[in-house]
């Protein structure tokens, strides 16, 4: 019987190794599949709240953060590690650096409504595969009906602002904890990776939850044996 177990990560959307490391973890899990069942819930980090509800140039924004030089060798090497677990990045094409507040609200609620990993998964691959501008509103909807929402309550999310203090004290609660760069994964609530791990690392990890959850002998006596039976 596979071991449940809960994997906590604090992500951002707009997080290229957020999306790597995610890949990497679901492959781990899928070699483990008969050993571990997974509960993963994913929990808010932004990168950079600086950034304007209506978005910024991508490539000005990147410019003006890390320089054009030291931006374009940086993410030539996203692009090569992320094709490796199948991602088409091309930071070229992203037309937008976006603020990401509001789609962590809608990431709460959809952890609530049992649609927060295939929402997770739309918006990463929105963002960084199709690259398309989220700030758009029915680009954003179109999104979020991809991963099962009814367009008209996730409109309704957006034009609120419910989950708002959630998110808050979320993002506080892990600056608190330590977090400092995203992605960060915590298993079972003991165990902590920080950063986009290679799958070796995970199922390491993964193996060491599992053997912990174990029955420790520190005794042996007079026993019967339940495959054959011998007393």
């Amino acid at each position: 019987m596979a071991l449940p177990i809960r994997i906590d990560v604090v992500s951002d959307v707009v997080c290229p190794w957020c999306y790597i490391g995610k890949r990497r973890l679901e492959s781990a899990l899928a070699e483990l599949s008969t050993e571990v069942q997974a509960d993963v819930v994913y929990h808010p980090f932004q990168l950079d709240p600086t950034v304007p509800r209506q978005g910024k140039s991508f490539a000005e924004h990147m410019a003006s953060k890390f320089g054009p030089g030291r931006s374009e060798s940086m993410f030539q090497h996203v692009e090569q590690v992320a094709s490796e677990v199948g991602l088409d990045f091309d930071f070229n094409e992203i037309p937008k650096s976006i603020n990401t507040f509001d789609l962590h609200r809608l990431l709460t609620v959809a952890y609530e409504k049992g649609l927060q990993a295939a929402t997770k998964e739309a918006l990463l691959k929105a963002y960084f595969v199709d690259r398309i501008d989220l700030t758009q509103e029915a680009v954003l909807l179109n999104v979020l009906e991809s991963a099962g929402w009814d367009k008209k309550e996730a409109l309704e999310v957006l034009k609120s602002e419910v989950a708002s203090d959630s998110v808050q004290s979320e993002m506080e609660y892990f600056k608190q904890l330590g977090v400092s760069g995203v992605p960060f994964f915590i298993l079972n609530n003991k165990y902590a990776l920080s950063g986009a791990q290679p799958k070796e690392t995970f199922m390491q990890a993964l193996r060491q939850v599992i053997q912990e959850s174990q029955p420790q002998i520190i005794a042996e006596g007079d026993s019967c044996d339940t495959t054959t039976g011998e007393c």
